[in-house]
């Protein structure tokens, strides 16, 4: 079972970027040559749950977003729309990164430091806002 784990994860790698998640569609829908097992019911559910959990977690801090799209990445080998969706959230997200990089490199070490005040600034500001309501606002 791990070995097949691997070889998924190596064949989904090597796939090309914008099409990973559709090779991984065609390949889980020629393995399970249209009967519906249990692997498919826990990809489906799981993943839908996964979807749930991870949206629930979006207003706390956390990878709430990632476990999102993992839970969408299970979902994607059931449905070609969901594939289709992920390869292009994936380039998009790719570009996106490549972007902040190039400006995060770019920047002056002033504006980092700046940047990482600021945004220690707002962290800061959601924990009393977290604290206020839990504890404050409570006993009042």
């Amino acid at each position: 079972m791990i070995e097949r784990a691997k070889e998924n994860w190596r064949r989904f790698r090597e796939s090309e970027q914008g099409h990973r998640f559709q090779d991984r569609y065609r390949r889980h829908q020629e393995n399970r040559r249209g009967r519906f097992d249990a692997r498919t019911f826990l990809s489906i559910g799981g993943g839908t749950l996964v979807v749930v959990g991870g949206l629930i977690a979006v207003p706390g801090s956390g990878p709430s977003w990632v476990i999102t799209f993992l839970g969408l990445g299970l979902i994607a080998g059931e449905f070609r729309p969901v594939a289709r969706f992920m390869d292009r959230a994936e380039v998009k997200l790719r570009a996106l990164t490549r972007w902040f990089v190039g400006l995060w490199t770019s920047s002056s070490t002033a504006v980092k430091v700046l940047t990482c005040l600021a945004i220690l600034l707002c962290l800061a500001a959601l924990g009393y806002a977290a604290y206020y309501l839990c504890f404050v606002s409570s006993n009042g």
